[in-house]
């Protein structure tokens, strides 16, 4: 697999070295990614720019969006094919787990980057009766232990990682971000053997990303200049079909 990877936010140290220096997010290596914060700490403004990104660098990718909170981020994607929201990210969800299966089974031989973002995962099990959200558990537990041998891969967006909401396979997320100041439940989840380099300094588009379970650093969203031309490549890969 060749490979893939996306500038992604600004290393903080590097920035006080009047250094703009991106962290970039090797796909192939670290393949599922989450990112937690309270409400207004920008991750939807986040996760658009990741989709967007992928859209421009990976051309021939494909995004399933399933927007559970019905963001107006995205409205922009109003009728398109893997677009979904609200109760509708059942159908994306099985679509997107379908084509996965097929893939592994041997019966879809491309192998395009194929992407879900789910923004509020934990709402939509809480959302399901009991048998049925542990049903989504085992599916997403399943792409992210195996995914990355298919070339399918997940961004989850939600306020907080609880372990309970990914059938224990929460380790999974090779890269994790958390914007704003973390609480003592996230510093202890997440971060805890990196609990002394947390400061409650965080504002709006800061936060601390840990990659790989080692790779600890606090990071910068960048500015988005052109929103026209980030949701132009982000409709581009929610439409794109091989």
């Amino acid at each position: 697999m060749d490979k893939q990877i996306i500038p992604l936010v600004y290393d903080e140290d590097m920035m006080r070295l009047r250094s703009e220096i991106y962290v970039h997010w090797d796909i192939t290596s670290a393949p599922h990614m989450a990112i937690q914060g309270i409400t207004g700490t920008g991750k939807s403004y986040l996760c658009k720019l990741i989709l967007g990104r992928v859209g421009l660098y990976l051309p021939t990718g494909e995004i399933t969006l399933c927007d559970f909170k019905r963001d107006d981020s995205f409205t922009f994607l109003d009728g398109c094919k893997r677009y979904h929201k609200f109760e509708a990210c059942m159908t994306g969800f099985d679509t997107f787990y379908d084509g996965f299966l097929k893939r592994q089974a041997g019966l879809d031989n491309s192998r395009n980057l194929r992407l879900i973002m789910f923004d509020e995962w934990a709402s939509f099990l809480q959302y399901l009766d009991k048998k049925k959200a542990e049903e989504y558990r085992k599916m997403l537990s399943t792409i992210l232990m195996m995914g990355r041998i298919f070339n399918y891969h997940t961004l989850l967006s939600q306020q907080v990682l609880y372990a309970e909401d990914f059938s224990k396979a929460r380790q999974n997320f090779s890269t994790i971000i958390t914007l704003g100041n973390p609480n003592k439940t996230v510093v202890n989840m997440v971060y805890d053997d990196f609990s002394e380099k947390i400061d409650n300094d965080r504002g709006l588009g800061t936060g601390y990303m840990l990659t790989n379970g080692s790779d600890f650093r606090k990071i910068v969203v960048p500015e988005i200049t052109d929103m026209e031309k980030v949701e132009h490549y982000i409709k581009r890969a929610v439409e794109y079909s091989t």
